[in-house]
């Protein structure tokens, strides 16, 4: 079923991929380059999914993550963060682990895309 979904990335190539992708598998894709820009958006209530980087500038992800919790009580089970593996943010992807937040690790296929966007849906559904 197509579902509506933000994308918060900050890298273009990346974010215009995964954008592609859900595009062609028939989901309605919303593109942000960081989370400052993702928190002033007005649809947020319409919003099935969201994908986050966590190394965004500005308002890093789990930053970001916490912040929807915080305005959004009911988004926040419908959070993906998308990490590089890195083990850079350990106590952040360790609070966000602890919180049962999927992740998908970059680099990724499509299908891991799909994958995890599937499972999300099904999280997060009603």
């Amino acid at each position: 079923m197509p579902a509506r979904i933000l994308v918060v990335e900050d890298t273009r190539e990346v974010r215009a991929l995964i954008a592609d992708v859900l595009t062609a598998a028939g989901h309605e894709v919303t593109s942000v380059a960081h989370g400052a820009e993702a928190l002033v958006l007005t649809e947020w209530p319409r919003f099935d999914l969201i994908l986050s980087d966590l190394t965004l500038h500005a308002v890093k992800g789990a930053q970001l993550y916490w912040e929807i919790g915080a305005r959004w009580p009911e988004l926040a089970s419908r959070v993906i963060c998308v990490t590089d593996g890195h083990d850079a943010g350990a106590i952040d992807h360790a609070r966000l682990r602890a919180a049962s937040v999927p992740f998908l690790v970059k680099p990724f296929l499509p299908e891991h895309l799909l994958d995890v966007v599937t499972r999300g849906l099904a999280r997060s559904a009603p």
